[in-house]
């Protein structure tokens, strides 16, 4: 059965920004997309947290909660936030310039609960994630979550956010969870928008490693950090598709007997180089009829000594 607009609903309508729905429809929830879609029909008029709480009756401090979070997302601007705001409310600043590492001493459960008492963003934050994960959380993973936000510095959106890729990867564990925090936050990553972009690149790296696995007939497995970031250099920064890679692995078996990830990275980055983008570039570089070029015939020799040592 299919479904389409009625016409006359056309009559009157308001913008809502495409990344509601393209980023964030999952990680809302739905108090957050009402106190949103209130917010926007209204844009024009003015409101405040009191008028939304009226008018969907929602508790206020659960308004307020849904606003930062889509501040914090920026689809919102805080247009009446102080210059200086306190550390409490921006927690988020406290990831610039600064190393984390993983905590053996977390919160104790009467501490979770206090601070989940007295924080309505800490009670948000442990509510959605029971929601997510399905289930009640254990005391480690609400410790781990309300040191992340009050030690770490890490927003309610941001930290859900690494929950939603958690669940993506299959990983519902406090420990991936917690070693993915420690990397973000080392990383520079202090919101939602560089969070996104980190997991678009890490999804273009692994699908450039399998394109490298497929063209060159490499085993499933998974690839070191090193082997990752060639292949997306390989593919989404210089452009090279299945027929190159090929060629790479055929003239690496061919030059040394077997294969060698080190040699075709250094074939790979000789053809760069030397201004390769087609196969034909490569058949131009290497000439039959060209007299023999000794540099290149010790470039050889020094690379299949390398691959002897491995």
């Amino acid at each position: 059965m299919g479904y389409t607009l009625n016409p006359s609903e056309l009559a009157g309508f308001f913008a809502v920004p495409c990344s509601v729905v393209d980023k964030h429809i999952k990680l809302a929830g739905a108090v957050h997309l009402k106190v949103l879609l209130w917010a926007l029909r209204h844009m024009d008029k003015g409101f405040d947290s009191a008028a939304i709480s009226e008018a969907l009756k929602i508790d206020l401090p659960d308004v307020s909660d849904s606003l930062r979070y889509w501040a914090d997302a920026g689809v919102l601007l805080n247009t009446e936030a102080p210059a200086t705001q306190p550390e409490a409310t921006q927690p988020s600043n406290k990831l610039q310039n600064r190393t984390a590492c993983a905590q053996i001493v977390k919160p104790t459960r009467e501490e979770v609960a206090k601070r989940g008492f007295e924080c309505p963003e800490i009670a948000f934050l442990l509510n959605e994630a029971q929601l997510k994960f399905g289930r009640g959380l254990r005391q480690n993973e609400s410790s781990t979550l309300v040191w992340l936000y009050d030690d770490e510095g890490m927003s309610v959106a941001l930290i859900l956010m690494l929950l939603e890729f958690a669940i993506s990867e299959n990983h519902v564990n406090i420990g991936f969870i917690e070693r993915t925090a420690v990397q973000w936050i080392n990383d520079g990553i202090n919101n939602v928008q560089d969070a996104e972009k980190k997991i678009v690149v890490l999804h273009e790296k692994r699908g450039s490693w399998r394109l490298v696995e497929s063209a060159m007939g490499i085993e499933h497995r998974s690839p070191s950090e090193k082997e990752l970031q060639s292949a997306y250099t390989w593919v989404n920064e210089w452009k090279y598709g299945r027929d190159i890679l090929r060629a790479a692995y055929e003239q690496c078996v061919d030059t040394t007997s077997k294969f060698s990830f080190p040699y075709i990275r250094k074939i790979i980055e000789t053809w760069h180089r030397d201004g390769v983008k087609t196969i034909d570039d490569i058949k131009n570089v290497k000439k039959p009829n060209s007299k023999p070029n000794i540099a290149s015939h010790d470039m050889e020799l020094a690379m299949k000594n390398l691959v002897n040592k491995k």
